[in-house]
């Protein structure tokens, strides 16, 4: 097995707007935590695998064809790519066709001229459940299924690099902030990499549509986001420092193409409860919006999705273009599979099977109850050990 981690900075070079909440308008020059692509290369077989884990809102889905067209292009053996977001709503908007451009000559250049170096790589995984930063969003919903996990790298026992996975809305600040940030999860991983010079880090987020800092938050301060930085940083730690047995990472890929159909709602009767939150009624005023468009324009909803899997070993990194409810997390296998979304594009929210509620993320769930059941087997099948 080959393997090489490398991290690039993908600071705008130019104004551009931030991407993430309406109000995110006016470009920003302005950064206060740098943004990274921060990337995993695996190479067996003679074949390569390329994780990239990007600060950003996600990747839509014509910038992550045309990055795996090019990157394809610059390698001499097949390569799998996947390209994840860690959903900070303070990113440059990769829909600006000036800043695409950049990043993908920046993935070219950092991968056109890597080298990988022979290892002996072995792996683990453990998961445990972690509610300090991030509980339901929603008033009338609970979830238990909020995890912190990690995957983590050895070469010849040593441990190299980690995969870090939690399944919140990384997002304290407001629509209105004047910069750009990595938010709390950036700020994570950047204890660790204090803590662990020689090791590497990278941030994958979870299903987490119906999960977010609502409701644990004191208030959308920068020191409340350093403060969940922290906390999140320690959890991180903790799971790092526990016993766990490595196996052998053999590497395998499958992608998924589904073809989804769509069963729109209308909102028009829709009275919105008094026991809502002034958050959630405002944006389930914009919400009811969205699918009043969705309704008028149905053409124009999305005919398929890409779900995508990494296997490590005994171990699968199961990859959605959706904001999927924290349900979908029933379907892994605790000790061995953990979900990821905001992946290989970048798609709506996806409410669980037992949601019976309306609200902004079930507004924007077009799909039908036949899609989301696919969505849930592709789960289950690739969580099955």
């Amino acid at each position: 097995m080959k393997f090489q981690t490398l991290k690039c900075c993908i600071d705008a070079k130019m104004p551009v707007r931030a991407c993430g909440f309406a109000q995110q308008g006016a470009p920003l020059t302005e950064v206060r935590d740098s943004l990274y692509a921060r990337i995993f290369v695996f190479e067996q077989n003679e074949e390569r695998y390329v994780l990239i884990a990007l600060d950003s809102l996600g990747c839509p889905k014509p910038v992550y064809k045309r990055l795996k067209e090019e990157l394809q292009a610059g390698c001499d053996k097949p390569m799998h790519l996947v390209v994840t977001a860690t959903h900070t709503h303070f990113a440059p908007d990769l829909k600006v066709e000036e800043y695409a451009d950049q990043f993908i000559a920046q993935m070219k250049e950092a991968l056109g001229g890597i080298a990988l170096e022979e290892m002996d790589l072995t792996c683990s995984f453990v998961r445990e459940p972690f509610f300090k930063v991030g509980s339901s969003r929603i008033s009338h919903w609970e979830t238990d299924q909020i995890f912190a996990q990690a995957l983590c790298f050895y070469n010849k026992g040593k441990r190299i690099a980690s995969l870090l996975i939690h399944n919140c809305h990384p997002t304290v600040l407001n629509g209105f902030t004047p910069f750009f940030t990595c938010e709390y999860p950036g700020l994570a991983v950047k204890h660790l990499e204090e803590k662990y010079p020689d090791e590497f880090f990278a941030y994958l987020e979870g299903a987490c549509g119906d999960v977010s800092t609502r409701f644990t938050r004191k208030d959308q301060s920068v020191e409340q986001m350093e403060e969940f930085g922290q906390i999140m940083a320690d959890e991180f730690i903790s799971l790092l420092e526990k016993a766990v047995e490595k196996v052998p990472c053999k590497m395998e890929y499958k992608d998924y193409l589904l073809q989804v159909e769509h069963d729109l709602k209308d909102p028009s009767k829709l009275v919105i409860p008094e026991y809502y939150s002034e958050r959630e009624k405002e944006v389930l005023v914009y919400g009811i919006e969205r699918s009043k468009i969705n309704l008028e324009h149905p053409e124009k909803l999305e005919k398929e999705t890409l779900m995508s899997v990494l296997k490590f070993g005994q171990f699968n990194l199961i990859f959605a273009q959706f904001e999927l409810f924290s349900e979908y997390n029933m379907a892994t296998d605790a000790n061995h599979s953990a979900l990821i979304c905001y992946s290989q594009g970048y798609s709506h929210y996806v409410a669980g099977p037992s949601f019976d509620g309306m609200t902004y993320e079930s507004l924007q769930d077009t799909l039908s109850d036949k899609s989301r059941a696919e969505i849930m087997n592709v789960i289950k099948e690739n969580s099955n050990f």
